[in-house]
């Protein structure tokens, strides 16, 4: 029998990091960006290491147990956002400023950051803040799902959004190895949860008739678009038996070119992707 939910592992953000800057090697047009954002996930791993926040209830309820809009904040969050800001200050230039700018901002400030970046407002919020924003919550809702246990939960509808903390997901990954051999997962941008969905259906619109997939030609088959012709969508599914170390948030930021694609061919991304804020 499939695993519903699969929670996050300790290692997750060390793994993280690790494909980042494997990637940045290959891809010289991006190696700035993702060598950036390895630094952020080994911060995060950091963080998670010294920062975690207590665990969180391991009760069933209603609704998703961690849900973004309904759970209060843990103050831990904003303390783990300072140690990522004090972890990447280093030297000058734009990223230390913003580092510089999250240390002495107020608690109200960082809380506002939050909201912002937690409901979809992005227009409110320094696009250049939004990746340091955006680590320190999924690090402090990471570990709070890392402490569930998933079988109090998963008999969570697990629809188009996560089911325990009500983010979207950032992609979808095929598993590899074991009872998830082929099986597909979205996973969640905030809390890292992974939960099980039918391939070959829309995470839209629940369509099965009109999907397909894309790719860019000589790419490899790791990473592809599918896409549904009923509701004009797509998600990016890794397939780890093509590359066991694929990595939702590594590997979406290494296929910008099939973002481009999809745009030309009239598709709109569904999902979330906090490091791939337009800065304009």
């Amino acid at each position: 029998m499939n695993e519903p939910l699969r929670l996050p592992a300790p290692n997750l953000f060390q793994a993280r990091a690790a494909r980042f800057r494997q990637l940045a090697r290959t891809h010289s047009s991006l190696v700035g960006y993702l060598s950036l954002i390895a630094d952020l996930a080994g911060a995060q791993h950091g963080v998670w290491e010294s920062c975690a926040p207590a665990a969180a209830p391991n009760s069933p309820m209603d609704g998703p147990p961690l849900d973004f809009a309904a759970w209060p904040r843990d103050p831990a969050w904003r303390e783990g956002l300072r140690c990522i800001a004090e972890r990447l200050d280093s030297g000058g230039g734009p990223l230390a400023a913003l580092c510089g700018r999250i240390r002495q901002a107020a608690d109200a400030d960082l809380e506002t950051w939050a909201e912002a970046l937690l409901n979809a407002a992005i227009e409110s919020l320094d696009p250049g803040l939004a990746p340091l924003v955006a680590a320190a919550l999924q690090t402090c809702w990471t570990s709070r799902a890392a402490g569930l246990d998933a079988r109090n939960f998963s008999a969570i509808d697990s629809g188009s959004r996560c089911p325990l903390c009500g983010a979207w997901p950032v992609a979808s990954l095929l598993q590899s190895g074991g009872t998830v051999q082929g099986l597909r997962y979205l996973h969640c941008w905030l809390c890292s949860t992974e939960w099980h969905r039918p391939r070959i259906q829309c995470i839209h619109c629940g369509s099965a008739e009109h999907v397909a997939y894309f790719g860019i030609e000589g790419a490899g088959e790791a990473v592809k678009a599918e896409a549904c012709g009923a509701c004009n969508t797509y998600v990016k599914i890794m397939n780890r038996e093509k590359e066991p170390r694929a990595d939702p948030f590594a590997d979406d930021l290494a296929s910008l070119a099939l973002d481009l694609l999809m745009a030309e061919e009239g598709y709109e991304r569904f999902g979330f992707n906090p490091f791939l804020i337009p800065s304009g």
